[in-house]
């Protein structure tokens, strides 16, 4: 894979996952197939200029942010990428929790003294 596919590969994954979406919701938001975001994420596909575009209007970004190396300290994300992110967060962190969450059981109030206990209070005589 030459390095400008691999950049647009690791940033279609790292925007997505920072966003928490899948293949499937940058697709549709983006106009075109999952397989073909997922080629392009391998490097199998190279985007055209019009997909290109789709896909950095998909994640609201300029299109030559997505051709970036994700490495490089000087890429920085705007404003609003950074409040997208913060507005994700809060809603998983704020939001309903999962119907598969239980709560967790506090430990018992009369438990009978473990070793350490005993140690303790020979120690203090």
């Amino acid at each position: 894979m030459d390095y400008i596919r691999a950049c647009l590969a690791s940033n279609l994954k790292i925007r997505r996952a920072m966003l928490g979406i899948s293949q499937e919701e940058l697709a549709e938001k983006a106009g075109i197939s999952p397989g073909y975001v997922a080629n392009i994420e391998t490097g199998r596909s190279f985007p055209s200029t019009t997909v290109l575009l789709r896909l950095s209007a998909a994640f609201n970004v300029e299109h030559w942010k997505l051709l970036m190396d994700p490495q490089n300290d000087e890429i920085n994300y705007s404003k609003e990428e950074i409040s997208r992110i913060f507005d994700r967060a809060k809603e998983y962190v704020l939001g309903e929790l999962p119907n598969n969450y239980s709560t967790p059981t506090p430990p018992p109030q009369n438990h009978a003294p473990d070793r350490r206990d005993t140690v303790l209070e020979d120690q203090s005589q």
